[in-house]
């Protein structure tokens, strides 16, 4: 009887496949705008079988949580294994945070996310969660997160962006945005699900031309970039041209005296 009410928890409506879920967008989602809202308690049945709210994963640690579908011909395996990478060379995954695995194609069942751990050699790893989540769970955690997803029938595959999302306490911390992730930036999100203060990072925004300053993660140093070359350059204009009316006034001062002083 448990299991057929479980089962029925998880029947996902196939409308969902035919349809926007979250806001489309072709810019990467604007961290500013979902930075510390609270991520919804969703149920979760991992590939072990097991069910559990999100409120437990993140009561005993931070989640670094990435949504998938396992079909995916496109972005979702190198996100992945990128992740794996860089977890592996930050460290710390299992005893700082938990790595989340969520699938939003209602087609994905617990075996398919076992078969994709296995396919990533992550299936004895105990920081690492593959799982399902019931359809209306997914939409709410898109509604929370900013992600979002669509179906393309035209290559019967789900359009949807690469993202990793940092959760603190039942709060989004950070956005890593992108099928590759960067250990230096994946440091940075730990650093900030730890609690610490991260002084700068780059938005995850591609609209951006000139910045006034860099900042490398690595030496934790700024340094100056193009947009505040820019900045001086009226200043330095205004500044010559100045120079220059002053320089121009005196010669024709002097010339004017010489002229008085000639018989």
């Amino acid at each position: 009887m448990r299991a057929a009410i479980l089962a029925g928890t998880f029947l996902i409506p196939p409308v969902v496949m035919a349809q926007v879920v979250g806001e489309k967008s072709n810019s990467p989602p604007n961290e500013g705008r979902y930075l510390y809202r609270p991520v919804p308690d969703i149920l979760v049945r991992s590939w072990r079988e097991r069910s559990f709210r999100l409120s437990e994963l993140w009561r005993e640690r931070p989640i670094l949580l990435t949504l998938i579908f396992t079909r995916c011909a496109g972005v979702c395996s190198p996100l992945l294994r990128s992740l794996k990478a860089a977890a592996a060379s930050v460290g710390g995954a299992g005893r700082d945070y938990t790595l989340l695995v969520l699938s939003f194609d209602a087609r994905d069942t617990t075996s398919d996310m076992a078969e994709l751990a296995e396919h990533l050699e992550l299936s004895k790893d105990q920081a690492w969660i593959f799982g399902i989540a019931p359809a209306q769970d997914i939409a709410q955690l898109i509604q929370a997160t900013g992600f979002w997803f669509e179906w393309e029938e035209a290559s019967r595959q789900y359009d949807h962006p690469a993202m990793v999302i940092g959760i603190r306490d039942g709060r989004i911390v950070r956005f890593l945005i992108g099928g590759a992730v960067s250990p230096v930036r994946l440091q940075e999100v730990v650093r900030e699900m730890r609690g610490e203060f991260v002084p700068a990072y780059p938005l995850p925004r591609r609209n951006v031309l000139f910045r006034c300053f860099q900042y490398d993660p690595t030496t934790g140093r700024w340094k100056p970039d193009w947009g505040f070359v820019l900045l001086l350059i009226p200043g330095m204009m205004t500044i010559l041209a100045t120079a220059w009316i002053f320089r121009r006034g005196r010669k024709h001062r002097a010339r004017e005296d010489r002229a008085r002083e000639s018989p």
